[in-house]
């Protein structure tokens, strides 16, 4: 009777926020979102050969996070991945354009949706990144297949607000054939909502198993040194950091690399007013970025194409992690510390607590937004810091790799 109640309401509530999600999409991306959202999929819409795996990761930082993991399991079957956001659509796309990986958008979490989509793909398993709990999702798919959840963690705020409704999320955390979580600290938690022992095992963090592909970029020898690179900023971070970096006088370059792709013309119009009528200060997009730039005392690019953040950071002498001096739990600071680059962030990381060892270890830099200038600066003059600093974090992240050959070794038995 609660999950028919569930069903029942999130009919009621979709009928409200479907237009408004539908309108809120780029015109070219509307189609194919409603569609997907539907399950309006046909048979002809994917002919596989071999057996399939569908896998839902919800945005950009799941997609990144199980990226090996999908391309260990492409290479036995094909695989079905679901996102919810459409630059976690835009970026497996670029991800898995030469494997056997069809995108969709996640479908409504609604029985026609669900059961359509399983008779069109007809998936072997479900896997699900880190923490989705879709209800008919998970209790439908696992009538038929085995439904995991790898990766999987619980926040502190969202652990509070589970345990109000365990009676709930009890029966759907039971519903799993398996649950790979983080740490013991997860597994403690899911144990208290409900899910049985015997089903939740620590395999560790995916994200530390990631595999940034090395682009060489044509204009990469021709941009001024030292660059800095500020990764997914949100609102408000780019003026803040902007205008940090103009105040520090050494000549250098800034990469500004917005989280959001809808939010680059606002970004472009916030730097544009900042260096008006300072001259000896260069800004290019870098769709636009010439292979003659004129000589300026410092360069300032906004990155305005998707999926190119983690092999930027290659190039970087500094990375800057957005998300982090507002109140949002910071963005994935990984892709940094691959490169063996020096890491800083603000106060706000709660979305990668494991950031605290790298912390306690000296091996990453945290400050409040009004010291960013004088730390920066001290980077900037101390390349042997940084190379130090850059060095610690990538042995951190070395100690930690090997979560994704834990779960496919737990997945094989379900999978032949």
């Amino acid at each position: 009777m609660i999950f028919q109640l569930y069903t029942f309401l999130y009919y009621l509530v979709n009928g409200f926020f479907l237009p408004k999600e539908f309108f809120k999409r780029p015109s070219q991306l509307r189609k194919k979102w409603l569609k997907d959202k539907l399950a309006l999929f046909t048979k002809t819409d994917f002919i596989s050969q071999r057996k399939v795996v569908w896998i839902h990761a919800v945005s950009v930082g799941e997609v990144i996070a199980i990226s090996s993991l999908i391309k260990s399991l492409a290479k036995e079957y094909d695989i079905l991945l679901s996102t919810i956001t459409d630059t976690g659509n835009q970026v497996a796309s670029q991800r898995f354009k030469d494997l056997p990986v069809k995108i969709i958008y996640l479908p409504l979490d609604c029985p026609f949706a669900i059961k359509r989509t399983l008779r069109t793909f007809n998936p072997s398993a479900l896997l699900i990144a880190e923490t989705e709990i879709w209800p008919n999702l998970i209790l439908i798919s696992s009538k038929k297949i085995p439904v995991f959840l790898i990766n999987a963690r619980i926040s502190d705020k969202s652990f509070r607000r589970y345990k109000k409704i365990k009676f709930f999320l009890k029966p759907i955390l039971s519903s799993f054939s398996l649950i790979a979580v983080q740490d013991e600290k997860y597994k403690n938690r899911f144990k208290d909502l409900g899910a049985p022992e015997d089903k939740i095992v620590v395999t560790g963090n995916t994200k530390f198993d990631i595999e940034i592909p090395y682009i060489s970029f044509l204009w990469e020898n021709l941009v001024p040194r030292p660059i800095i690179v500020a990764g997914s900023t949100h609102f408000p971070e780019e003026k803040l950091i902007t205008e940090t970096f103009l105040k520090i006088p050494i000549p250098s370059s800034l990469f500004i690399v917005p989280r959001h792709p809808e939010r680059y013309k606002e970004v472009e119009r916030i730097i544009n007013s900042m260096i008006d009528g300072k001259n000896e200060i260069g800004f290019y997009k870098l769709s636009e970025l010439p292979l003659d730039m004129r000589s300026y005392f410092k360069i300032i690019i906004l990155v305005d194409q998707m999926g190119i953040l983690g092999s930027l950071y290659r190039i970087a002498d500094i990375a800057i992690i957005g998300g982090s001096f507002i109140p949002h739990g910071g963005q994935n600071p990984l892709e940094a510390i691959y490169w063996k680059k020096p890491v800083i962030f603000g106060p706000s990381m709660e979305n990668f607590p494991f950031i605290e060892e790298f912390l306690e270890r000296g091996a990453c830099l945290q400050t409040e937004k009004e010291e960013l200038k004088d730390l920066l600066e001290d980077l900037l003059k101390n390349p042997d810091k940084r190379i130090e600093l850059g060095e610690k974090a990538y042995q951190i992240l070395k100690q930690k790799t090997g979560a994704t050959e834990k779960i496919l070794n737990l997945l094989k038995s379900y999978l032949k």
